[in-house]
């Protein structure tokens, strides 16, 4: 009997199994910074960041925005369609997805089969994102305090520079209200010396040059003095052109891998050259935190023929109008009731053609038991603040 009963147990387990795959299921993709769903005949919420569309308060994007609306369970199973009072202002999809498109005022309405409906207020306004550093892997904040600073008339030094030694983080400050400098405004991943091969303590840069020789005849571009021979410079180059790096001692940046001077990128020891006069104060110090930006992402070199460092912004640089590519999106069709993968065959890789599929941010929401046109977006934003983004439409019919 026993026997019999497993064998029973076994065959309503693969049914209800054969079932659900053939129904769908709900997926998220990289939650923290997506928001996808597909939703199947058993209707699942759709999850932040949603907007609910019975709040009280209006929904307000920036153009280029998108966000996707939620229902019940109940009301997907009854809604007929939506529509949008002005698609010029804002469009929405069948899965509740509102891109705006323009600034203005539009209203989305749910319209359902019970002949109950939803509206929802949407005000689109200018977009004011400020423009990221697509030559460098830097992280900024307080733009603003460091703006005020920049414009006063007193002749205070506007930035102090801290390297994180152990952590081979480099990170600059501006004053705050009384005087101190205690705000941070930018990180940049940095190379110190190789055991412990880079001096601690308190500096101020004394000299710079546009390129300088280093030891082992090779040359530092951008190069400011922090005390005697122990410098803020370049990657080193074979001889002093920008097509002829050290490729190989790029790739280990954000590791100790210097004689003892502080290494960046091309991008960010010229920040320092171009921003940071004499007598800058550095302080070389050694702490587990990297700071209070962290540590940035570094960005490696694949092609090790090309001798170029890719934060570089020279115009002759093949980096230079490179940004990441995602490839496997595709529009497609699927029949009523089918599964949609979101990710499957959807691939990214970024200006230096390393792998940043995990990077992929989805946005969408596919009901796959309901005949309709679904728009998904595939964005990537890579290491240095260069973006793409691919949109498709999922078509389901009957």
């Amino acid at each position: 009997m026993k026997k019999y009963l497993f064998i029973a147990l076994l065959c309503f387990v693969l049914t209800v199994t054969c079932l659900l795959s053939a129904f769908g299921s709900v997926i998220h993709i990289n939650a923290n910074k997506s928001a996808f769903s597909t939703t199947p005949t058993e209707i699942v919420p759709i999850e932040s960041p949603a907007y609910k569309i019975d709040s009280k308060d209006p929904l307000t994007l920036s153009v280029g925005d998108s966000k996707v609306i939620a229902i019940s369970k109940d009301e997907e199973k009854t809604l007929r369609k939506w529509t949008s009072s002005d698609v010029n202002i804002a469009t929405i999809d069948s899965g509740g997805r509102i891109d705006a498109k323009k600034e203005g005022n539009a209203t989305v309405t749910a319209l359902f089969s019970d002949n109950k409906k939803y509206e929802c207020k949407v005000t689109v306004v200018k977009a004011e994102k400020e423009e990221a550093d697509r030559f460098s892997t830097c992280i900024t904040a307080n733009s603003d305090v460091l703006k005020k600073n920049l414009a006063s008339k007193n002749k205070k030094n506007p930035y102090s520079i801290y390297v994180n030694r152990k952590q081979n983080c480099v990170t600059v400050y501006t004053y705050d209200e009384s005087g101190k400098y205690t705000v941070p405004v930018r990180a940049m991943v940095c190379s110190c010396g190789k055991n412990d091969g880079t001096i601690t303590g308190t500096y101020g840069i004394y000299f710079k040059r546009e390129w300088h020789s280093l030891f082992d005849n090779v040359y530092g571009q951008y190069v400011s003095g922090i005390s005697g021979d122990y410098l803020f410079h370049s990657v080193p180059y074979y001889t002093k052109s920008p097509d002829d790096l050290e490729v190989e001692e790029f790739n280990k940046l954000g590791s100790n891998a210097s004689l003892g001077c502080v290494r960046l990128s091309v991008s960010d020891t010229k920040w320092i050259y171009d921003n940071c006069a004499k007598n800058t104060e550095v302080k070389i110090y050694d702490d587990n935190n990297p700071g209070p930006l962290g540590k940035p992402e570094t960005i490696k070199i694949t092609d090790l023929k090309c001798g170029w460092d890719p934060t570089d912004d020279n115009k002759s640089n093949p980096y230079y109008n490179k940004t990441p590519i995602i490839t496997g999106a595709k529009n497609c069709e699927i029949k009523k009731g089918e599964s949609f993968s979101p990710m499957d065959k959807i691939k990214a890789v970024d200006t230096c053609s390393n792998d940043i599929t995990d990077k992929i941010a989805v946005t969408g929401n596919v009901v796959t038991s309901r005949v309709g046109k679904y728009k998904v977006t595939y964005s990537v934003t890579d290491s240095l603040h260069r973006s793409t983004s691919v949109d498709i439409t999922v078509t389901v019919k009957n």
